[in-house]
């Protein structure tokens, strides 16, 4: 027997009006895991530029999946924890990867070849610089996507360098390079040479805060040795073993001599290394060479060493004094370092001295009305 037509549209409506709460149910869902994820990444991943925390719900096969990535397993652990306090009654599949050890199958360290490696906001030769690393360094590895690897500094700072520019390994790897003894270029830039002798042809170039392996020390020449295997020499007093660099006190004077030694230099956004760098990565490279890592922005910077009260300014200054600036109250922009007689230096189209003083022929008035923050940094 037939039945009637009008059934046949009750079902139809019945069917639509279950698609409809369901659809309803799973964005409610979907709504409260990116609350709980919003939450504890405030918490535990504040800064996406030195933590990875990117959570996504999704419903898959009859089953509410979490998918995403973070390098803190804390917080990972407390996402899935009140994701179910939460829904007590769902099953999730639980597919958050933590970096590096769900991704790299042991791949965890690398060390830049070049004298300079360039860091990327992300994975392509086209995206925008954000910072720069030395040779030496070690980098942590996140994870590996389009011939780059995710990779933390050690400053703390995320970025994606092509892995061609590094030498990459296990934790045996990490282990030997972290434990060699190892020498420290201290000029300003130089040359590797393939042998003990400035007519041999060149192995790389080499700039201040670039590290080796030692091989043999002698009294003109230091026989050094790269992560990739490479060798070549290096004149003996351009150098300082690792351990009496990472002791350098944090002398003003010699802040201020650092500093003074890369005026002139030019200005390019996001780089951080003796032969260009933006203003934070003038004061890094600065301070890194007197034994202390400044983090990597101003805005970051600005939050180090102990506060400097600005309301005598500029009477209350200390030569190497970090001196922060912006024209909008509520941010910084901008980062200098104080050498006295009310001059400072900064890198500002290039590394320069300015004046606080009226009456000096450098005098900048932008920068005298924009100081925001004064820092000053100790051990």
């Amino acid at each position: 027997m037939k039945r009637p037509a009008p059934f046949k549209y009750l079902i139809i409506l019945v069917f639509v009006l279950i698609q409809i709460v369901f659809a309803a149910d799973t964005t409610a869902v979907f709504n409260n895991i990116r609350a709980i994820a919003d939450s504890l990444g405030k918490i535990h991943c504040p800064d996406k530029r030195t933590a990875v925390w990117t959570i996504t719900p999704g419903f898959k096969e009859n089953y509410f999946v979490l998918e995403g990535e973070t390098d803190n397993l804390i917080a990972r652990h407390e996402f899935y924890k009140q994701v179910q306090q939460a829904f007590p009654d769902l099953q999730f599949v639980k597919d958050v990867k933590h970096l590096p050890n769900d991704v790299m199958n042991g791949i965890i360290y690398a060390v830049p070849k070049n004298s300079i490696a360039i860091l990327r906001r992300q994975p392509s030769v086209s995206e925008e610089m954000v910072s720069q690393t030395l040779s030496g360094l070690g980098l942590d590895i996140l994870k590996e996507e389009q011939g780059f690897y995710l990779v933390r500094t050690d400053d703390g700072y995320l970025g994606w360098v092509a892995n061609d520019r590094v030498q990459e390994g296990d934790i045996s790897f990490k282990e030997d390079w972290e434990k060699s003894a190892k020498v420290v270029f201290i000029d300003l830039e130089g040359v590797v040479y393939s042998k003990p002798t400035k007519k041999a042809l060149p192995v790389s170039d080499v700039v201040m805060g670039n590290r080796f392996k030692v091989v043999e020390k002698k009294r003109k020449w230091t026989k050094v040795a790269y992560a990739d295997g490479r060798d070549g020499y290096i004149l003996s007093k351009s150098l300082q073993t690792l351990d009496e660099y990472l002791k350098n006190p944090l002398i003003p004077e010699n802040i201020v001599k650092t500093a003074c030694s890369l005026v002139g230099r030019p200005y390019m956004w996001g780089s951080a290394s003796p032969k260009q760098m933006d203003c934070s990565g003038f004061t890094q490279t600065v301070f890194r060479q007197n034994g202390y890592v400044l983090q990597r922005d101003a805005s970051m910077q600005v939050f180090e060493g102990v506060e400097v009260d600005t309301t005598n300014f500029p009477n209350n200054l200390k030569p190497a004094d970090l001196l922060f600036f912006s024209p909008d109250p509520d941010r910084i922009t901008h980062v200098g370092l104080y050498i006295g007689d009310y001059q400072f230096i900064h890198c500002s189209g290039r590394v320069r001295i300015d004046s606080f003083n009226p009456k000096d022929i450098n005098y900048n008035n932008y920068r005298r009305k924009s100081i925001r923050a004064v820092r000053r940094i100790t051990k």
